[in-house]
């Protein structure tokens, strides 16, 4: 099985899972299950590489593999919630005086950057564990 950890931070399993039996973890649901949708064929033809016929944990294991390729399940919307934590952190840094927003943007890119798309990987490869049986339903269909 193909799984991911973040590195560059520490994100408890159960930090993930709070927030997804808190509901926290919707959207990136969402986004998980229209993703394996539109891959549906690239899917199955990387798992057709493994087997003939692949299993259901073969199939999960390419779903896996080709979000780590493609780095992203919504590029737009991961974009939009990184432009909000961006605004949050130029209002914050403003109440000590002013900074110019590209300058916190840029010092914020560089420090949160990769870990926070990590940590929406970990999300991701916890959802596909918790949500096996919507995903291989998706992939069947």
């Amino acid at each position: 099985m193909i799984e991911f950890y973040p590195n560059s931070i520490y994100y408890p399993r159960e930090a993930v899972e709070e927030k997804l039996a808190k509901g926290e973890l919707a959207k990136t649901e969402e986004h998980l299950m229209g993703w394996t949708e539109r891959h549906r064929g690239e899917i199955w033809d990387c798992a057709r590489d493994d087997a003939d016929e692949p299993t259901d944990e073969i199939l999960l294991d390419n779903l896996r593999a080709l979000l780590l390729c493609k780095g992203s399940l919504q590029p737009a919307a991961e974009m939009g919630d990184m432009i909000k934590e961006i605004t949050k952190e130029v209002w914050y840094r403003n109440e000590n005086g002013p900074e110019a927003p590209d300058m916190v943007a840029a010092e914020w890119r560089a420090k949160y950057l990769t870990k926070w798309r990590e940590a929406r990987m970990f999300e991701a490869f916890i959802l596909i564990e918790k949500r096996a049986a919507q995903l291989l339903k998706i992939l069947k269909g």
